[in-house]
This record gives C-alpha cells, sequence and structure tokens, in this order.
C-alpha cells in the first residue's frame, strides 16, 4: 500500500512515467490493477500534453540525438587519439602538442555534457511552463487522479486505526498537502510533504 500511495499520491503531473513503473512493479496487487485500470487514461492524457507543443517536441529530438552521442563521446575521443597516436600521425607535433591535442578533444567532451545539460535544464523548465500555461486542459484527470489518492490515503488510515498501528512507520510523499486524514511531518525545498495518516484517533492526531 506504502509504495502504491508513493506512486500514484506523489504524482508529478510532468513526470507521471512514475505512476506507469509503480504500476509496472506492483502488478500483482490487486489494488494497483483496480487503481491502474481507474486512472491510465488519465495518466496517458497528461503525459502527452506537453507532445502538442512544436517547442518541447524539437528540444526533445535534439536531446535524443545529444544523449547517445554523450554516452560514447569520451570512449570515442580516447579511441581515435590512441589511434592517431599509435600511426604516428600526431607523432610530429611533439609530447606536448600530443598532450594539447587530447585536450582539445576532452575539452570538446565536456563541451557537449555542457551543453546536453543545459539544454535538459531548458526542456525541464520547458514542460513545466507549459503544463502550468495549459493547466485547464488536464484539469479533470488531474481532479480524478486527486480523488483516487484520497481513497487510497483512507484506505490506509482504515487500516492502520483498525489494527492499532504506527502511523509514523508508514510515511509517504505528496505533491500537495491539502489531503484529509493526513498529517505533515515535513517539507523539502521542492515542496514535496512526508506524511503519515491519522491514527486510532483522529482527534488525537489534530
Amino acid at each position: 500500500m506504502i509504495s502504491l500511495l508513493d506512486g500514484y499520491a506523489a504524482l508529478s503531473i510532468s513526470d507521471p512515467a512514475r505512476i506507469k513503473r509503480i504500476a509496472k512493479n506492483n502488478s500483482d496487487d490487486p489494488d494497483v490493477k483496480a487503481v491502474w485500470k481507474e486512472i491510465s487514461k488519465d495518466v496517458d492524457d497528461i503525459s502527452s500534453l506537453p507532445s502538442s507543443s512544436d517547442q518541447i517536441m524539437k528540444l526533445s529530438r535534439v536531446l535524443g540525438i545529444l544523449r547517445p552521442v554523450i554516452m560514447f563521446l569520451g570512449l570515442i575521443v580516447f579511441t581515435i587519439y590512441f589511434i592517431l597516436l599509435g600511426t604516428g600521425v600526431i607523432a610530429h607535433l611533439g609530447v606536448v602538442g600530443a598532450y594539447a591535442f587530447l585536450g582539445a578533444f576532452i575539452g570538446a567532451y565536456f563541451v557537449g555534457f555542457a551543453v546536453y545539460f543545459m539544454l535538459n535544464r531548458r526542456l525541464t523548465r520547458t514542460v513545466n511552463a507549459y503544463y502550468e500555461n495549459h493547466m485547464s486542459e488536464i484539469a479533470r484527470q488531474r481532479r480524478h487522479i486527486k480523488i483516487v489518492n484520497q481513497r487510497l490515503i483512507d484506505k490506509l488510515a482504515m487500516i492502520v486505526r483498525s489494527k492499532d498501528l504506527d502511523p509514523k512507520k508508514y510515511k509517504f510523499t505528496l505533491f500537495h498537502n491539502d489531503y484529509v486524514n493526513i498529517n505533515v511531518i515535513s517539507e523539502d525545498k521542492n515542496s514535496i510533504y512526508t506524511v503519515t495518516v491519522k491514527g486510532k484517533s483522529l482527534k488525537q492526531e489534530q
């Protein structure tokens, strides 16, 4: 139940893939199956929203090309260097020249990595801004997911109270703190809340 809540209740509208991973990893859990069947269309609608932006799709394509290049660029750089060194192509440059040549290749690698990092951050900001500007288009889906989240929270609270369990042993995270039946333990710098459900007596937890 906790892993389920950490996936569904902590849903980020810009990273719905997290929910899909939770559903896949807990596919044998009947609660997961039932909830996923109910909200899978909502998650797909939310995750597909940025695809309607030409700017986002263009950035995604560029990053899709850069990612494998960056992954193998270091290996390619050193392979080319040692091939040129072994064949004597850069022998006439001398030791200093050879190291300068290698330094230039390594510099190119780090420049490529820096470009990828900046473009990735730009994509994240662009996606988040796009969601903010088009929130009304996914309001129904987000509202439905929140209702399902609340139902899961209420179910966990019922289990904890009926078995007189310690709520602090069943912590999970939320992106919003406007759910009922929860106690907020902490909030991090990204406004992600660590919470528990209310214990045996609602009045005692308030």
